[in-house]
């Protein structure tokens, strides 16, 4: 701003100057806003960096470069920011837990101490020391504080996103209520946490963990359906997340459980918008089989074994020569249960499996 500020300055005298005078003053100020543009793209290449260490676990290396950060912050909170970085690239190390634990510890902003011990602990798994020990604290109430933060499965794949600390300690904790079999309390973090949010890659993250809970520990399948439903409607999502992947398959599910098929394929088919994959055509599949589409069915079976992004392809021969031999189309039964003994993909038990689906059809394997 006080450059904007000095270049508005600049044009004001030279209109009031000669053509000569002016001509100097508004291009030194372009270059002195230029030059601090790079100073912020230098900066921001540098947390880069450091936040890409750190997510490839060569954390020597992003406490090295967090150091340098801290050294060079602008003001306390950022420089408390950085140190709880790096506590946390020393506590994730192999038998430094205590080490970067006392880091975070000694960090003098209450809110990126608890943050920082929080991250350590639970990347330890340890959840039950994470609920008692700040199972009490109103991490809500907390003052914003910026994490940067490096955001996986978008489109370039090392983004620095600006996120606040407070949604991931209440993703941290909650998910921690829910390891502990705490339900409700998990709940009323995660929901929290996902009013916080930023990063879509961290907010599939944190309503992929409500989702589960609500449908595994609170048994309430129409609230997790709905969760789901949220994630599949995030742009930018990859099918490289598994989280984001399987909240389409579970809210698939639901709708077929429901008897909802044509809901159930939109949702499937919505996935063709991030990536073709093996598990989408055969749940396609099976979805159009239960329906009754059984020609459909068998279509999409037979496209699911040419896709091999996955281990599936037992499973989708297996489907196919099944439906084929039930719509009486044996021979082509037959051809579906050789392809898996013959595939160098499948293992020994899925091609002793299939011998004993050819035995069942009269027809002993090739």
């Amino acid at each position: 701003m006080k450059n904007i500020d000095r270049m508005e300055r600049s044009f004001v005298v030279g209109s009031l100057m000669k053509r000569s005078v002016s001509a100097f003053i508004l291009p030194w100020a372009v270059f002195a806003f230029s030059a601090d543009c790079n100073v912020d793209f230098h900066r921001k290449y540098q947390e880069r960096t450091a936040e890409s260490s750190f997510s490839w676990k060569k954390y020597p290396e992003a406490r090295e470069a967090f150091e340098k950060l801290a050294a060079t912050a602008g003001d306390p909170i950022e420089k408390n920011m950085w140190q709880a970085r790096i506590a946390a690239a020393v506590g994730l190390q192999k038998d430094k837990l205590e080490e970067g634990l006392a880091l975070a510890k000694a960090i003098d902003d209450k809110p990126y101490s608890i943050y920082a011990q929080m991250e350590i602990m639970f990347a330890a798994r340890d959840y039950k020391g994470i609920v008692s020990g700040f199972g009490t604290e109103d991490i809500a109430a907390w003052p914003p504080r910026r994490l940067a933060i490096l955001s996986l499965f978008t489109s370039n794949g090392s983004a620095t996103k600006d996120e606040d600390i407070r949604s991931m300690g209440l993703y941290y904790r909650g998910y921690a209520y829910y390891k502990t079999d705490s339900g409700k309390a998990a709940e009323k973090d995660l929901e929290k946490a996902a009013e916080l949010i930023n990063t879509d890659c961290l907010n599939v993250a944190i309503l992929r963990a409500l989702a589960v809970l609500e449908g595994q520990l609170l048994r309430n399948k129409e609230k997790a359906f709905s969760v789901n439903m949220k994630i599949t409607n995030i742009r930018g999502g990859s099918k490289w997340d598994p989280s984001f992947m399987d909240s389409f398959l579970d809210a698939a599910d639901y709708l077929r459980e429901q008897k909802r098929y044509d809901e159930a394929l939109d949702v499937l088919n919505r996935m063709r918008d991030i990536g073709i994959s093996q598990v989408q055509y055969i749940a396609i599949a099976k979805t159009l089989a239960e329906a009754g589409r059984i020609d459909e069915a068998i279509a999409a079976y037979r496209q699911s074994v040419y896709v091999h992004d996955s281990g599936l392809i037992s499973q989708a021969y297996f489907a196919l020569g099944d439906l084929l031999a039930k719509s009486g189309k044996t021979d082509e039964a037959i051809a579906a249960y050789n392809k898996i003994i013959a595939s160098e993909k499948c293992s020994s038990v899925d091609k002793a499996k299939a011998k004993k689906e050819l035995e069942k059809l009269g027809k002993p394997a090739e």
